[in-house]
């Protein structure tokens, strides 16, 4: 874990687009307000059932959301991709953790304390529609996966989890791409086998829906949500 100085933490602010257009004096601020850590690959940025007092900000890597059961099995339930935040859910209900964030990649995060949550919304009002949204976006993406375990075969799954990846990549980077995230780990968010998913994945782009170049899927999104909506 490292330390940046408040000019530092800065830019990393404004790297995030829901504080893009604060005025500098404002940013300044709210940098006085956050803690910054740096950590590596695999460590545990949340651990489940812990007290939290802290939301964060993911200002560069990757991390997994994930649940596990004493006998060590693990159940992904999301990868999260900077910008993003997370950690929220205990600073509104005040409740323990509800599952593990694990980096997977090297990440860098803001801390903000429930303490000055409130202080953090007068700067950027925003922040709080952005909470509301994420809560509900959470929820309506945990009833559609109940949906699809429930009713859909390993396919409409593989195809959901390649979309809801693919658009989230979009709306960051303008770009439909899934990097960095294996058949294995893709299978796991959709509840099946490795072997499943891949053979699903080698469909799709014998149809020219996906394109594969290396560990990156580039997701033509219109013919994929077609295929989605046709099943």
């Amino acid at each position: 874990m490292t330390t940046e100085t408040r000019e530092q933490i800065v830019p990393k602010l404004r790297s995030i687009p829901m504080f893009a257009d604060l005025p500098s004096e404002d940013l300044d601020t709210l940098a006085g307000m956050v803690q910054y850590r740096q950590l590596p690959k695999g460590a545990f940025v949340i651990t489940q059932n812990e007290r939290g007092s802290s939301m964060f900000l993911l200002v560069s890597g990757r991390v997994k959301v994930s649940l596990a059961s004493p006998d060590g099995k693990e159940l992904a339930l999301n990868y999260l991709e900077a910008p993003a935040h997370f950690g929220e859910m205990s600073l509104v209900d005040a409740e323990p953790r509800s599952a593990d964030v694990i980096a997977v990649t090297e990440v860098e995060v803001l801390a903000l304390d429930a303490k000055d949550l409130s202080e953090a919304i007068k700067l950027q009002p925003r922040l709080a529609l952005a909470l509301i949204a994420t809560l509900s976006r959470r929820l309506r993406h945990t009833i559609a996966r109940l949906e699809d375990l429930a009713f859909h075969d390993a396919t409409h799954r593989i195809m959901r989890v390649l979309l809801n990846v693919a658009t989230a990549s979009y709306e960051a980077r303008g770009v439909p791409v899934i990097a960095g995230l294996t058949h294995y780990e893709i299978a796991t968010l959709a509840g099946t086998s490795r072997e499943t998913a891949s053979r699903i994945i080698s469909s799709l782009a014998k149809d020219g829906v996906i394109a594969t170049k290396g560990r990156r899927i580039v997701v033509d999104l219109l013919r994929l949500r077609d295929r989605l909506e046709a099943e």
